[in-house]
């Protein structure tokens, strides 16, 4: 079919073209499909969005859709209907529905790579993902629509062009302290300032659009239920920042090996009753995958399960409400997002341990009380045998890091703990505190080893450091130089001269210094980079310097 003559909308933007005659048209394009629908008739109780994201295209006749991929036609739409569970209804073993199941075809999501006007005139609660200025370059569509590319644009094109473009990395947005204070004029409810940061995003203070700090990616348009992390993580998978938070939170001990990725799990879900009103992304999403039966779901990493899910339900929040301790759940939303989470319920525990199926007998025997290795029968053995205690232990937490926080509330108040919200409060506010001490050390000692490294091949650094002026306006930025020192190095009349001061002034500032001349350099100047904090194989050759006298030999 000739999907020109069918949309207007397409037709009116290639009229604009100059490259109009080098336009393909391809239906596997989920941008092409909804072109198809401007002659849909407006009376049909299912959306053009939902059709053409479940992979049909419009035939022109009355309500017929048609599958680009299996071929499948369907129309008598009824309110109520659902196109993709239709679609897997009807042909399970259509290609699109297997790629849609397995999120492997980024191009087909319902977030596709629109440019903002596009996207907005399409449906206002589609994601838009932007470039940045210099993406116009490559003639993806930009704010005239002056050219299109000669391939129909799909995401994927956006996570290649995301590797090209690491130099539109944002130093000064690399704590999440500094993302988070751009958000005071952010006008979105739903979606906390606080995830979008930690998702390594900052606002850009135009609508609701944001940044990446490291690939430079930009999303916007956003909508409820949806996830900072999971949106940044899917439209921009190559982004270093991204790649490395999966690492983090793949690095500590699962449950289950094999559902550890968002992929995977997503993949149980294939025969995912259509009745729950709790979708497979958002479960996914949350860290769980179907086992299999009924609407029961188990967490990789903690093993929790969760079943009898409610219209209104949020995987995050019942993930939080029961499994607290989860260290996925923590890695991803933070000990904040639980604490909120364990205040908003502070009675649950006490409620299933007052409803268990056991009666209690008063005439019964005190129970036996457990002591660990070493424990004594001691009042402090006796503390940790409380019910309250035993409801913790059993949500996981360690007795160790148990005994330190009721020891610390005895001496505090002279009492043990009343309630598990409380403690359970205290526990999570205790393991943040020690996860943020073990961040600090650890950046200390990353900074700690940048210095040696500057230190160890100072010379070579005079001989091969050229971007001297955005490394000084870092450091000026972050305030770890003054304004005068910053001048008094500028105004060297060469850049061996400068990189000089620039080294020794990095060196008598220390480790913070040290951190951002690492970042900087990686941006400025990648192969330099590469040589001293990856490869770490700077070789100095003697060359007479700037004053005329001849450097010593050098090697690292």
């Amino acid at each position: 079919m000739n999907i020109m003559e069918n949309s207007p909308f397409l037709a009116s933007i290639a009229k604009q073209s100059a490259f109009c005659g080098e336009l393909k048209y391809d239906l596997s394009c989920e941008l092409y499909r909804m072109s198809t629908f401007s002659t849909f008739p407006v009376n049909v109780p299912v959306s053009e969005r939902s059709l053409a994201r479940a992979g049909f295209y419009y035939t022109g006749v009355q309500d017929k859709v048609k599958c680009f991929s299996c071929g499948l036609t369907l129309n008598n739409w009824q309110p109520g209907d659902n196109a993709m569970e239709k679609h897997k209804q009807l042909y399970p073993s259509c290609s699109f529905v297997q790629n849609m199941l397995s999120l492997n075809n980024l191009g087909l999501s319902s977030r596709s790579a629109f440019s903002p006007l596009v996207a907005n005139s399409l449906s206002p609660s589609l994601h838009s993902i932007t470039l940045s200025p210099s993406s116009e370059q490559v003639g993806y569509f930009s704010g005239s629509f002056s050219s299109f590319p000669q391939d129909p644009i799909t995401t994927r094109a956006v996570e290649d062009l995301s590797l090209l473009r690491p130099k539109l990395h944002n130093p000064s947005m690399s704590t999440e302290d500094a993302r988070l204070h751009t958000f005071h004029s952010w006008p979105l409810t739903f979606l906390s300032p606080t995830d979008l940061a930690k998702a390594g995003l900052y606002y850009l203070g135009t609508a609701d659009k944001v940044a990446c700090f490291t690939c430079g990616g930009q999303l916007s348009n956003w909508e409820p239920k949806d996830n900072a992390m999971s949106e940044h993580r899917r439209h921009f998978p190559n982004c270093p920042f991204v790649e490395n938070l999966t690492r983090e939170q793949t690095s500590f001990n699962v449950s289950n090996v094999s559902m550890q990725t968002h992929e995977a799990r997503v993949k149980t879900f294939i025969n995912w009753p259509t009745r729950i009103p709790v979708q497979p992304e958002q479960l996914a999403d949350a860290g769980f995958y179907y086992v299999g039966r009924n609407d029961d779901v188990k967490c990789f990493c903690c093993d929790g399960g969760l079943r009898c899910w409610e219209s209104g339900d949020d995987p995050w929040i019942e993930h939080a409400k029961w499994f607290p301790r989860c260290e996925y759940l923590l890695r991803v939303k933070g000990g904040e997002f639980v604490s909120q989470i364990q205040a908003r319920f502070p009675h649950l525990l006490e409620q299933l341990l007052s409803t268990s199926d056991t009666p209690v007998d008063e005439n019964m025997d005190p129970p036996i009380i457990h002591f660990e290795p070493g424990e004594s029968h001691s009042e402090d053995a006796i503390m940790m045998n409380t019910p309250v205690v035993k409801a913790a232990l059993e949500m996981g937490f360690g007795r160790k890091l148990i005994k330190q926080t009721v020891q610390s509330k005895i001496l505090a108040t002279g009492e043990n703990y009343k309630t598990v919200n409380d403690l359970v409060c205290d526990l999570l506010a205790a393991e943040d505190e020690k996860r943020e001490e073990e961040k600090e050390r650890q950046l200390e000692e990353v900074a700690s080893d940048d210095l040696s490294l500057i230190r160890k091949n100072r010379m070579a650094l005079f001989q091969r450091l050229t971007c001297v002026l955005p490394i000084l306006g870092s450091l000026l930025s972050a305030k770890v130089i003054t304004e005068l020192e910053h001048d008094v190095i500028k105004q060297k009349t060469q850049t061996p001269l400068q990189a000089r001061e620039l080294i020794d002034t990095v060196l008598v500032k220390g480790n913070e210094a040290a951190s951002i001349f690492r970042n900087c350099l990686r941006d400025c100047d990648p192969v330099l980079y590469k040589d001293l904090f990856v490869e770490k194989n700077m070789k100095y050759v003697p060359t007479e310097d700037v004053s005329g006298t001849l450097n010593s030999a050098f090697l690292p």
